[in-house]
């Protein structure tokens, strides 16, 4: 008998009831690419090498809200550490993002050579409007470049030069003797008074990191399957 060598991707679940509680079913499941060379050669190394890193990009993102949840849940909603994880993670969000928005222009790029982009989709005119934002939009672009992953020297003059108005301005902040518990405020504040952003202007910008976080998974997921799809690989 001849071994089936169709590309496909194939869904497998798992259905266990806990021993202690046998009316709980759990369900693991895994979405597996069957006779991967040839999805590789159906896709095309360079289509599939841009997904894996919008795939990569997405479950850090996806890690940071697990993160912002665990903690909250751990430290309580209105402790030092908690605020202080939860500003944290949104920066790297937004660093995050920026580097997400590179891999989607390189995924558009390839699938567009194939000709198997559908721009007018939903799911492309959500990765297509995230990729321009962080890509093309100056502000956005800005925000990355000075506070995300790097904290720019000039950004944090101008805090520094703001800070200087007051007399007194908070060090650290903390609750007990635990460094987990605790945060080097003068830090975030030099950060956010050098950025120079109004109230309503951050929160702004955070509504829009925040809506652009909760969009891309689904739409990189929805967006791989459609490519699978059109370059022939089976959807069991």
């Amino acid at each position: 008998m001849t071994a089936d060598t169709t590309p496909a991707i194939t869904l497998t679940e798992d259905r266990r009831r806990c021993w202690c509680a046998p009316w709980l079913i759990t369900v693991k499941w895994k979405i597996e690419l069957r006779n991967f060379p040839e999805v590789e050669k159906a896709l095309g190394r360079e289509i599939l090498n841009a997904f894996c890193r919008c795939f990569v990009h997405s479950d850090r993102l996806t890690s940071t809200i697990s993160c912002i949840d665990a903690s909250e849940k751990h430290h309580g909603r209105d402790s030092t550490a908690h605020g202080r994880d939860h500003v944290s993670m949104v920066w790297f969000s937004i660093g995050t993002l920026r580097e997400l928005a590179l891999a989607i222009r390189d995924a558009r790029a390839a699938l567009a050579r194939r000709r198997w982009l559908e721009p007018e989709s939903e799911h492309w005119c959500t990765l297509r409007k995230l990729e321009d934002r962080w890509e093309n939009d100056d502000f956005f672009r800005t925000m990355r470049n000075v506070a995300a992953f790097h904290v720019d020297p000039t950004v944090i003059d101008r805090g520094l030069d703001a800070l200087c108005k007051d007399h007194v301005v908070e060090l650290a902040e903390g609750q007990g003797d635990k460094n987990i518990d605790s945060t080097l405020s003068l830090g975030a504040l030099a950060l956010h008074n050098g950025l120079e952003l109004s109230l309503d202007d951050y929160r702004a910008f955070i509504k829009t990191v925040s809506t652009d976080h909760v969009a891309v998974a689904e739409a990189v997921q929805t967006a791989f399957a459609r490519a699978a799809e059109a370059a022939g690989v089976r959807l069991d």
